[in-house]
């Protein structure tokens, strides 16, 4: 079975640093995969044009894989329960010292999975965080959303050295010109693909 990683770009600006780093990490991804003889897809999932509301505890997927609520998140229920799903990047922001309220949103949404039998159980998880300086609480971003992710039972990855990318925005150089994180972004993408990999063979 071919294997996919998702990549969540959790910002509510399209197109800009977050997005721009999670496309270095699942170019890694493929890269890597490909260099070792594997097959891994990627797909980016920008949920800036979207509207996906809070989650409102109703219950309604305690009887299926569903949600009540009628928003975008609909749409992406079918690309996460994908069986060829092997791992999740979400790459967010550090807003007040934290994740988005677009990575938030998402991933109590996410609350659904988990109620239907773990399906991401397993599944490998990792985070992207971009801050609006050098140390502007990405560590703790990705801890937070890393906590998440442990309740789904994911395993978690890092970049090999850190706890996951992070990525100053307002690199003197531009967030393009930020090599140390965007080296970050592409070694968190590197052990993804690493680890899905080891996991298949």
């Amino acid at each position: 079975m071919k294997m996919k990683i998702i990549g969540v770009s959790a910002s509510a600006r399209e197109k800009k640093s977050t997005y721009f780093l999670l496309e270095q990490c699942l170019a890694e991804v493929k890269r890597t995969a490909e260099e070792s003889g594997g097959d891994i897809g990627v797909e980016l999932i920008d949920l800036a044009p979207l509207s996906i509301k809070g989650c409102i505890s109703c219950g309604k997927c305690k009887k299926g894989v569903l949600c009540s609520q009628d928003d975008d998140y609909q749409k992406l229920i079918p690309k996460l329960a994908d069986p060829e799903v092997a791992g999740i990047i979400v790459a967010t922001p550090v807003y007040m010292g934290c994740m988005s309220s677009q990575a938030k949103a998402f991933i109590d949404r996410t609350v659904l999975f988990r109620r239907n039998g773990f399906m991401f159980k397993n599944k490998l998880g990792g985070v992207i965080t971009v801050g609006g300086s050098r140390n502007g609480g990405q560590e703790l971003t990705i801890q937070a959303v890393h906590a998440a992710m442990m309740i789904h039972d994911m395993i978690l990855v890092g970049d090999g050295d850190h706890f996951g990318g992070a990525a100053w925005a307002n690199h003197p150089d531009g967030y393009q010109g930020d090599t140390v994180g965007i080296a970050t972004a592409k070694n968190l993408g590197r052990r993804m693909s690493e680890v899905a990999l080891k996991m298949k063979a």
